[in-house]
């Protein structure tokens, strides 16, 4: 059976949807965070890569200690049954 080949992506992308997919999520998720985050990426001199290649690379990189965002639920969407998301 032959294997599927994985998409490749540009770089700058990769940098967009990891933060927005990973890091946004937690409190440290500062300007700081992402500039960290994109010079890293770019000091690579990839111009291309698969996300799960970008993925493995940076969290072998970056070095943060993630704390999830604690959100208050909403009391109005409780009192009419409406479900609250967990991150």
């Amino acid at each position: 059976m032959e294997e599927k080949k994985k998409p490749i992506a540009n770089i700058k992308h990769l940098i967009s949807w990891y933060h927005a997919n990973f890091c946004v999520k937690h409190e440290e998720a500062t300007e700081q965070h992402y500039s960290e985050l994109q010079r890293m990426a770019l000091s690579w001199n990839t111009p291309s890569m698969t996300h799960e290649e970008f993925c493995t690379r940076i969290r072998q990189e970056l070095h943060c200690n993630p704390n999830k965002r604690h959100i208050e639920p909403c009391k109005t969407c409780k009192a009419l049954g409406v479900p609250q998301w967990k991150w």
